[in-house]
């Protein structure tokens, strides 16, 4: 299951800017890149903050994740 591809492509069909989500969870735009690309393990806390800034449910990107891959 892949969260951070999931969260990807929900930003890219909403058109929402990675800045955006840095400002509202308090990182630097590096390390949301790095995140959301899947470049660095996602902690339990970091994806909350990320679905807090785009106003999702905690397991939103869990269930996504799961029917991005079929299941």
């Amino acid at each position: 299951m892949n969260i951070a591809l999931a969260i990807q492509d929900y930003i890219r069909l909403n058109k929402i800017k990675q800045t955006e989500i840095a400002e509202k969870c308090g990182w630097s735009k590096q390390k949301t890149s790095v995140m959301i690309r899947g470049q660095q393990k996602m902690a339990a806390e970091d994806l909350a903050a990320i679905c807090d800034a785009l106003g999702v449910p905690y397991d939103y990107f869990y269930k996504l994740a799961a029917e991005q891959e079929g299941g």
